[in-house]
């Protein structure tokens, strides 16, 4: 069970979170990034969601609700 650090600080499963994500940006992501480290993907997905939401990704906070 691979664990990262989201932008505020919190400990997030990798693998859990990785089936919460946007496909499109999910996809986008492995194409470009592979092969990558969980951290550095997951923090590539946090910018990429802010970027096509306009909002912080719910696992991106102090906080996240599963």
């Amino acid at each position: 069970m691979a664990k990262v650090i989201n932008d505020a600080g919190a400990m997030i499963d990798f693998d859990a979170a990785v089936n919460l994500m946007d496909a499109d940006i999910a996809r986008e992501l492995h194409e470009s990034m592979a092969p990558c480290t969980e951290q550095d993907y997951f923090g590539a997905y946090e910018s990429a969601h802010l970027a096509k939401y306009g909002e912080e990704w719910e696992l991106s906070k102090r906080n996240p609700t599963w």
